[in-house]
């Protein structure tokens, strides 16, 4: 059957699972109705390396299945009719319109089959069982807030239907020894565990295959040593994690997020990458210690995402780009860097009432010493590159000042975080670009 003849098929199946789950919608439920259509959908998927000849005609699928779903979703007809088994739950979720999008990102970089097929099978039954399971035997939360971390009964099964989905294709299909099978398999399963926890919005129909799949690209070839050594590291991690939790006002859910954030580092970096990240977080709350106004700030997990998205974006690159890796590790060290002087600066000034001029070179130095310093003796760059970094960093201080004056650092708002973030980023591209084009 030609491309075409296969995307009607696929067209068809989706058309066919929102009929046959309105028909039974009334004893199904909006729940069961929902995670029908995903599982079904994720088995059509799991054949698209057996079906489509060409990438593109997935992508163009892709292209023609967003706007369906748009219409669903925005057709109130359509919505409280046929559409109601897909979109009929109460919480906020774009899940349906992440799953397309990785389903065809994942369709279009793969390389060896078993990469494809994980990941789609992480997507598919990990979230839909532990979700189901929690149906059936209820959810709860250690607590209503919102920066709780989601605690289920079908946490435990969440692991397992992932080790499986992992070790079933490595097993069958790959040529990587057992014991590395096994071992890669369980630290699957450990990642896509903490996903669980800490997604939302439906985010984790993007997050459990995109960074499924970039584990295994980065991790499958790695020596078993050197894969042990990641898990005796973020024991490690953890057991300061857990420290520095107890001594910061950071909430359950930010820890976890933090420990998500450290857990994707390290098995896609390695532990010379996780220095960096780590520094910032062992640091954040010590020199200067939080007074006791600062300490009376709640830091959300969105205060993670901002301190760690610039730099795990410069290590998802190096992952694709790894002819850059030494250039974007320094990118990387270079967004937590920066983002330890403009959060010591912040707490100087607007906490421990000190001079803009002390708290510009107290920032700077505390960076250069328990960042920028570590980085340069593990790295195998010269003394240029340490000066254009240096050089970069200083220039984190005109936004640590405009940030400080145009935000109130009493409150914590989406929109100083935001303006972190793009801080940040603006720094490390442009520092990134320099490096890459004209001095390596």
């Amino acid at each position: 059957m030609s491309d075409f003849g296969w995307a009607i098929v696929v067209l068809v199946a989706f058309g066919s699972l929102l009929g046959i789950t309105k028909v039974f919608y009334s004893r199904l439920g909006t729940e069961w109705s929902k995670k029908i259509i995903h599982v079904g959908m994720g088995c059509v998927s799991l054949g698209f390396p057996f079906m489509f000849e060409s990438r593109l005609s997935v992508l163009y699928l892709g292209v023609i299945a967003i706007p369906i779903l748009l219409l669903l979703r925005l057709n109130k007809k359509l919505r409280n009719n046929i559409g109601s088994t897909l979109l009929g739950i109460s919480r906020k979720s774009f899940g349906e319109f992440y799953f397309v999008i990785a389903v065809v990102a994942v369709f279009l970089i793969y390389e060896a089959s078993y990469e494809y097929l994980i990941s789609i099978a992480v997507l598919t039954f990990s979230e839909s069982i532990t979700a189901l399971v929690g149906i059936s035997y209820g959810r709860y939360k250690d607590s209503q807030a919102e920066e709780e971390v989601r605690i289920t009964e079908g946490s435990t099964m969440f692991f397992v239907v992932a080790y499986f989905c992992a070790l079933i294709p490595l097993q069958l299909i790959s040529e990587v020894e057992r014991v590395e099978v096994l071992v890669i398999s369980l630290l699957i399963g450990v990642l896509v565990a903490l996903i669980e926890m800490v997604s939302t919005n439906g985010n984790d129909n993007l997050l459990l295959p995109l960074l499924t799949f970039a584990f295994l690209r980065h991790n499958i070839n790695q020596p078993l040593m050197t894969i042990s050594i990641s898990m005796g590291m973020m024991l490690l991690v953890v057991i300061l994690g857990i420290i520095i939790y107890k001594l910061t006002t950071i909430t359950k859910l930010s820890f976890a997020y933090s420990m998500l954030a450290a857990y994707i580092i390290l098995l896609q970096g390695g532990y010379i990458w996780l220095i960096p990240a780590a520094m910032l977080f062992i640091m954040f709350s010590i020199l200067p210690l939080m007074s006791k106004e600062h300490r009376q700030i709640m830091h959300t997990y969105r205060v993670v995402e901002c301190n760690a998205i610039v730099g795990i974006s410069c290590l998802t690159i190096a992952i694709f780009f790894p002819e850059y890796t030494e250039a974007l590790f320094l990118a990387f060290s270079l967004a937590f860097a920066c983002h330890m002087t403009i959060n010591t600066y912040s707490r100087l000034v607007n906490f421990k009432r000190r001079s803009v001029t002390f708290a510009s070179i107290y920032s700077i130095l505390k960076a250069i010493i328990f960042v920028s310093m570590p980085t340069f003796l593990l790295s195998t760059l010269g003394s240029l590159e340490f000066i254009i970094y240096l050089l970069f960093l200083i220039q984190s201080i005109h936004f640590a000042i405009f940030l400080t004056k145009k935000f109130d650092y009493r409150h914590i708002t989406n929109e100083k975080l935001m303006g972190h973030t793009l801080s940040v980023g603006v720094i490390v591209m442009l520092f990134a670009i320099v490096l890459t084009q004209f001095i390596l």
